[in-house]
């Protein structure tokens, strides 16, 4: 039993809890969250019965947990929202949750960072570098020998081609493309 501690809980929290119950399904893994740590209230009315039992936390402080079993996830599609809950998380030595869609692909010479989130039909073609805490959303591809820094969001549909590079906490929309070898800097949005 993996526990996990979610932060956020917007719609984007929805679906990895689907996510994780996709991955339970086509693994012997089973997670048990422990609660949504999100500074807002939670329309429940969003989380589905399946999410009902987890507790809402307002801030890290307010949960009582051991630090050793249980393991982080960002469930936030903003960049800068992502790294300051990464640095939260960090500061208080709990470690990152990678969740990797089974109906995901991810080439094995591929390097996924700690705390990712790769949904359902992403590819992740050979030697990519995803550093730690990169959200790669539905049907979103990553080319051959690209690189994506920390806390960037790769939104449903976006494309990095070959070689490509998307800086630290930079924004990729839905449907938008960097092209082959093209460059995006760091704290973008495209």
């Amino acid at each position: 039993m993996v526990n996990i501690l979610i932060f956020g809980g917007g719609n984007q929290c929805l679906e990895i809890i689907n996510y994780f119950k996709d991955v339970s399904k086509f693994s012997k893994k089973k997670f048990n969250i422990i609660g949504i740590i999100d500074p807002q209230k939670i329309d429940r009315k969003n989380i589905e019965k399946y999410a009902k039992k987890i507790k809402h936390y307002f801030n890290l402080k307010s949960v009582d947990f051991d630090k050793k079993k249980t393991f982080a996830i960002i469930t936030i599609g903003d960049a800068a929202k992502r790294e300051k809950c990464r640095i939260e998380i960090k500061k208080n030595g709990i470690k990152l949750f990678t969740l990797i869609h089974p109906m995901s692909y991810v080439a094995a010479s591929s390097k996924i960072g700690q705390g990712c989130i790769l949904a359902p039909f992403t590819l992740v073609a050979p030697k990519v570098n995803l550093e730690e805490n990169v959200l790669v959303n539905i049907y979103a591809s990553v080319g051959h020998h690209s690189f994506v820094g920390k806390s960037s969001v790769i939104s449903p549909y976006a494309t990095l081609n070959g070689q490509a590079h998307s800086g630290r906490m930079s924004f990729l929309g839905t449907n938008s493309v960097i092209m082959a070898k093209a460059k995006l800097g760091n704290y973008s949005k495209l």
